[in-house]
C-alpha cells in the first residue's frame, strides 16, 4: 500500500509504496520512469560543462597574458633592458654602476678626495653626563651649520646630556647635526657631527650669542673639515685651478644709496669656516652693506653691479674649497630680502678639481655612477654592453609570448585523420583568431615610429626573431630565436636594438635633402629645420606624422596654416603644436629652428619599443572590466547562467512529474488493493459454500 501522511509528503513526492496492495515495486518504476524524463536535464548540464571548460581556456589565457605583461613590463624602458656593467679595476677605492646610457668604453679616475662631513669635538671635561653645564643660570648656545642658525635656549642647571639632546631635537635642526657624548677615560665631552657632506657645511659657533661657559669657539677641536669630493677624470683637470665662490643678489634697489629694508638688522655670512657679522644702524644703505663686508677683511669682496635697473649685490670669495662662502640664514641675517634664497651661486669655490657635495657622483660620467671608496688612488672603469643579460631577457620574451601563442594554438586546432576533422575546444572561436591575429600583427610589423630610412633596427626580424612558417614545424605558428643574430646586432648597435624593445616617446625627424655626395640626388637625414620639442603623455600617440609649414617675414606663416599629421597646427613663437581630438599626434610640438623663409615639409617619428607597444595591447586585451577576454568570459557566463535556469526549470519539471506519478501509481496500488481484498473475500465466500470442502 502507497504511505502518505502528510499534505507536505504529498507534494514533495514522498509517497512510499509498501507493494502490499499488488506486489508490484511502484518505488522503482516511478524512479526509472523520471530518469528516463532526466536525459534533457543531463544534455543541458553536460553542455554547461563544455562552456564552463570554455571559460577555464580564456582563464588559462588571460593568465599567460598577465605573465608576458608583467615580463614586457620589466624591459620596457632602456634602463631596464639595456643592461650595461662597469668594472672597476680597484674597487676598494671606487666602485661603479652604469645605465643604459653610458657609453661603452673605458676612463681613468684619480680620487683625490672623498667628500666629508665636519666633526666637533669639545674640549671641555665633564665628570657625568648628568653634570650640570650652566652654573646654576639660564644660558643659550648658538650654533651655525651650513646655511642654518640655531640657538638652544640652556635653562638654568640643564645637564650636558639634556645639552645634546636639545640640539638634537631642535625645530631648526633638519638632520644637520648630531650632538653625542664621548667619554674618552677622562670623563664626558660634547662632539657635534655635521650630517651634510660637502665644503661648506661647517658647524660653527657663534661667541657673540652663546653664553654657555665651556662651549665657545675656542673650546672645540675640529677633528675633521667638511670638504667636497675631489676627481681627476681621463686626466682632467690637468692642472687644478682654484675657484671662488661667487653669489649674487637682486637687491630690488636702484641706488647703492638707497636705504636697505629691516635696518637696524644684521647681515651674517660664514667663509672659510669663520662667522661674520656685519651690524647696520637705522637707515643703512646699501652701499653701507657693501662697505661693512669689504671691512671685515673676511676674504670676501662685496660690489654692486647694476642690471636692468636693479642695483645687484656679489659676494666674490677666496678661490679653494675651504673658503666656500655661505650666507646665514634668518635669524643669522635679518636684513630684509637678503637671507640666503635672495642669493643665486654662480660659480662655486673648489680647489680646481671635480667637485661634487657627495661620494656617489653620476654626473661627471654620462650614464655612470661613481662610488667613492678611498681617496689617492686612481682607477680605470670599463664600461660595456651586457650582452649575456639582454639576451636573456629577449628569450624570456620569446618564450613567454610562445606561451600565450601555443595556449591559442592547442584551443583553436583543428585535427584532420583521414576523412575525419575533429576541432578543439575554441576551434572558431572570434574572440580567440581576433586575440592571436592582433598580437601577431605587433610580432611581424615595423616598430611604432621606427623609420626604415633612418633606423637601424626597425623589426623583430632584424634581430634574428622570426616566426617558424614550416608547415608541420613542431614550432609552427611560433617564435624562433636565432642568438647569434641578436649577439651580432647588440655588438653593433645596442642602443638601436635597445630602441626597439623598450623605446618610450623617443623623437627623431626626417626630411628629404639634397645628398651632398650626389647633387641633385635626395637623401633622407634627420630635419635640419625643425625638431622635436615635447609631446603629452596619455595623449601624443606613438607613430609617424608629416608636418609642413610655411616660414613668411621670418615668422611662422598662418596662412596656410602649418600641419601636424594633416591637421592644422597652432602657432606659438617657433614652436607649432599639434591639434585636433582625434589627431593621434595631438599635443605633439616642435620647434623650427631655421626661420629662412619658405616652405618646409617632412616627419617626425614617436618611436615605442616591441615590449612598450605588445605589453599596451595585453593590458587591453586583460583589461578587467571592458577586455575581449573579459567580454567573452562575461557572455560565457551569461550563457551558462541560462543553462543553469533551464536545468532548473527541468528540476521542478521532473519533481512535478514524480509527484504526478507517485500520486497516480497510489491510488493504482490502492484500487489493486481494494480489488484484492475484494478477491480474497469473494475467494473467502466460495470456499465456504456448501460441497467446497
Amino acid at each position: 500500500m502507497a504511505e502518505t501522511t502528510t499534505s507536505t509528503n504529498l507534494l514533495s513526492g514522498a509517497i512510499r509504496f509498501t507493494g502490499l496492495g499488488s506486489g508490484t515495486d511502484f518505488d522503482s518504476m516511478v524512479t526509472k520512469l523520471v530518469d528516463t524524463e532526466r536525459i534533457h536535464q543531463r544534455r543541458l548540464e553536460a553542455w554547461k560543462a563544455t562552456w564552463e571548460k570554455k571559460t577555464q581556456a580564456f582563464q588559462e589565457l588571460n593568465s599567460a597574458l598577465l605573465t608576458l605583461r608583467t615580463t614586457l613590463s620589466g624591459m620596457d624602458s632602456l634602463d631596464e633592458f639595456l643592461a650595461k656593467k662597469t668594472v672597476s679595476s680597484n674597487p676598494t677605492a671606487l666602485t661603479a654602476t652604469a645605465s643604459s646610457s653610458a657609453e661603452s668604453g673605458v676612463h681613468t679616475v684619480e680620487v683625490v678626495g672623498l667628500a666629508a662631513t665636519d666633526t666637533l669635538m669639545g674640549t671641555a671635561v665633564f665628570s657625568a653626563p648628568s653634570a650640570d653645564i650652566t652654573g646654576g643660570v639660564a644660558r643659550t648656545l648658538t650654533l651655525v651649520v651650513g646655511s642654518t642658525q640655531m640657538t638652544v635656549n640652556v635653562a638654568a642647571g640643564t645637564t650636558l646630556k639634556q645639552l645634546a639632546d636639545m640640539i638634537n631635537a631642535h625645530s631648526q635642526n633638519q638632520n644637520l647635526v648630531r650632538a653625542a657624548l664621548i667619554n674618552d677615560g677622562s670623563g664626558y665631552r660634547l662632539q657635534l657631527r655635521g650630517m651634510e657632506l660637502g665644503a661648506g657645511n661647517d658647524i660653527l659657533i657663534d661667541d657673540g650669542l652663546t653664553t654657555v661657559p665651556g662651549f665657545s669657539s675656542g673650546d672645540f677641536v675640529q677633528t675633521q673639515n667638511a670638504a667636497n669630493a675631489q676627481l681627476r677624470v681621463d686626466g682632467w683637470p690637468v692642472t687644478p685651478a682654484p675657484t671662488a665662490t661667487i653669489l649674487r643678489a637682486s637687491t630690488g634697489l636702484a641706488a647703492p644709496t638707497d636705504p636697505l629694508s629691516g635696518t637696524p638688522g644684521g647681515f651674517k655670512f660664514a667663509a672659510g669656516g669663520t662667522l661674520y657679522t656685519v651690524s647696520l644702524g637705522a637707515g643703512a644703505t646699501l652701499q653701507d652693506l657693501v662697505d661693512g663686508i669689504n671691512a671685515l677683511g673676511s676674504g670676501v669682496a662685496a660690489s654692486l653691479v647694476m642690471e636692468s635697473g636693479t642695483q645687484v649685490l656679489v659676494l666674490t670669495g677666496t678661490p679653494g674649497a675651504a673658503n666656500t662662502v655661505r650666507v646665514v640664514d634668518y635669524p643669522g641675517t635679518t636684513l630684509a630680502g637678503l637671507g640666503t634664497s635672495a642669493f643665486t651661486q654662480t660659480q662655486g669655490a673648489t680647489d680646481g678639481y671635480l667637485e661634487r657635495a657627495s661620494n656617489s657622483i653620476s654626473d661627471v660620467i654620462p650614464g655612470i655612477t661613481m662610488n667613492l671608496v678611498q681617496a689617492g688612488q686612481t682607477t680605470t672603469l670599463t664600461t660595456a654592453t651586457d650582452v649575456s643579460a639582454v639576451v636573456d631577457k629577449v628569450k624570456t620574451f620569446v618564450d613567454e609570448v610562445n606561451t600565450v601563442l601555443t595556449k591559442i594554438q592547442e584551443q583553436t586546432k583543428v585535427t584532420t585523420v583521414g576523412s575525419q576533422t575533429t576541432g578543439s575546444l575554441l576551434t572558431g572561436n572570434y574572440g580567440l583568431q581576433m586575440i592571436q591575429q592582433r598580437i601577431k600583427n605587433i610580432l611581424a610589423s615595423k616598430g611604432l615610429g621606427f623609420d626604415r630610412d633612418l633606423d637601424p633596427v626597425t623589426s623583430l626580424g632584424s634581430v634574428g626573431i622570426t616566426t617558424d612558417t614550416s608547415q608541420g614545424s613542431p614550432t609552427f605558428g611560433l617564435l624562433v630565436f636565432d642568438e647569434a643574430a641578436l649577439r651580432a646586432a647588440l655588438n653593433t648597435d645596442p642602443q638601436a636594438v635597445a630602441k626597439l624593445f623598450a623605446a618610450d616617446s623617443v623623437p627623431s625627424t626626417k626630411e628629404m635633402i639634397e645628398d651632398p655626395l650626389n647633387p641633385g640626388h635626395s637623401v633622407a637625414a634627420a630635419s635640419p629645420h625643425f625638431q622635436f620639442s615635447s609631446l603629452v603623455r596619455g595623449v601624443t600617440q606613438a607613430g609617424e606624422f608629416s608636418v609642413s609649414y610655411t616660414v613668411s617675414g621670418g615668422s611662422i606663416s598662418a596662412s596656410p596654416p602649418p600641419t601636424i599629421a594633416g591637421y592644422p597646427a597652432s602657432i606659438d613663437g617657433t614652436k607649432i603644436t599639434a591639434t585636433g581630438d582625434d589627431n593621434p599626434a595631438k599635443g605633439l610640438v616642435i620647434d623650427v629652428m631655421d626661420m629662412t623663409d619658405g616652405t618646409y615639409s617632412g616627419t617626425i617619428f614617436i618611436k615605442n619599443g616591441k615590449a612598450l607597444e605588445l605589453g599596451d595591447e595585453v593590458r587591453r586585451l586583460t583589461a578587467p572590466l571592458e577586455g575581449p577576454l573579459k567580454i567573452l568570459e562575461d557572455n560565457y557566463q551569461d550563457i551558462m547562467d541560462s543553462i543553469d535556469k533551464k536545468i532548473a526549470f527541468e528540476e521542478r519539471r521532473l519533481t512535478q512529474l514524480e509527484r504526478t506519478l507517485r500520486n497516480r501509481f497510489a491510488t493504482l496500488e490502492s484500487v489493486l488493493g481494494t480489488y484484492d481484498q475484494l478477491s480474497t473475500m469473494l475467494g473467502s465466500q466460495i470456499n465456504s459454500l456448501p460441497g467446497k470442502k
